[in-house]
């Protein structure tokens, strides 16, 4: 309305600061000094230049914005154009990994081969691991989602050899059951292990990897077969205790009877 658009009229001629400081959190201008790690500053923004501050371009804080990685760019529904990987818009110092004994995949994990993993590897998105992260602006991205998996295709996995639930692909369904990676591995159907995030702080982030991914076509199967297993566990669970309960009867009777005979000898003796 009327009263918005003065309001937006009078900031326009808000005067561009006096100090270095000022220009930190300032809702109006920046400069490129002042910028975060992962700020940077739209390509464009040179045609709309507000002023100089010593010796500084100073640009419209809205044409700043966050870079990210091109693998995190997934998971905002984007991803880096192929022209534009080798030219990224910032390049900054990566933050220490943790110990990768966290990631590595067990050898009972499904049916995933090295042959997905080593395919997914050639055709990454994120550089060999320099110390640096490379970073791009949004003008640099398309929007993006995950491909269409059928019921023939393989599933794809990362380099550590497990799905990230944040990108699923349609045709893959998660399934957080006990034990449900046994019953897939029983009926010979093709799964992944399922990671859903990192837990902790810098440095030490760890891995949350829980349940696993598979085709949609094959879920309902899987969860007839796990409720099919879940009972038979019960069952032995049950015939285990009854043995355990008829083992200590037999040893207490067993006890009984010892101690009536020896009672009975020495009476006699």
């Amino acid at each position: 309305d009327l009263e918005q658009q003065e309001f937006a009229s009078s900031k326009e001629k808000e005067a561009i600061p006096t100090s270095k400081a000022s220009f930190k959190n300032h809702p109006l201008y920046i400069i490129p000094s002042v910028l975060k790690s992962q700020e940077v500053i739209a390509p464009d923004a040179k045609k709309r230049i507000c002023g100089i501050f010593k010796g500084e371009m100073v640009y419209k804080r809205s044409d700043a914005s966050k870079a990210l990685t091109a693998h995190k760019w997934l998971y905002q529904g984007r991803k880096v154009k192929e022209n534009e990987l080798k030219k990224p818009a910032k390049i900054v110092k990566a933050r220490k990994k943790p110990m990768k004994k966290g990631f590595q995949a067990l050898s009972s994990y499904g049916t995933t081969t090295e042959s997905q993993a080593e395919n997914l590897k050639n055709n990454s998105l994120e550089p060999e691991d320099d110390g640096k992260n490379k970073l791009y602006g949004i003008w640099q991205t398309k929007k993006w989602s995950p491909a269409y998996i059928a019921p023939n295709d393989a599933i794809p996995v990362n380099e550590f050899k497990n799905v990230e639930l944040a990108l699923l692909n349609p045709g893959l369904v998660h399934l957080e059951l006990y034990r449900i990676s046994q019953v897939a591995k029983r009926l010979g159907v093709p799964y992944a292990p399922c990671l859903l995030g990192f837990e902790g702080h810098g440095g030490n982030m760890t891995p949350t990897i829980r349940g696993i991914v598979v085709h949609t076509h094959n879920s309902d199967l899987l969860r007839e077969a796990h409720v099919e297993m879940q009972s038979m566990l019960v069952e032995n669970e049950y015939k285990e205790k009854q043995r355990e309960i008829y083992g200590k009867w037999k040893r207490l009777i067993k006890g009984v009877l010892t101690k009536e005979r020896l009672e009975r000898e020495y009476a006699n003796d």
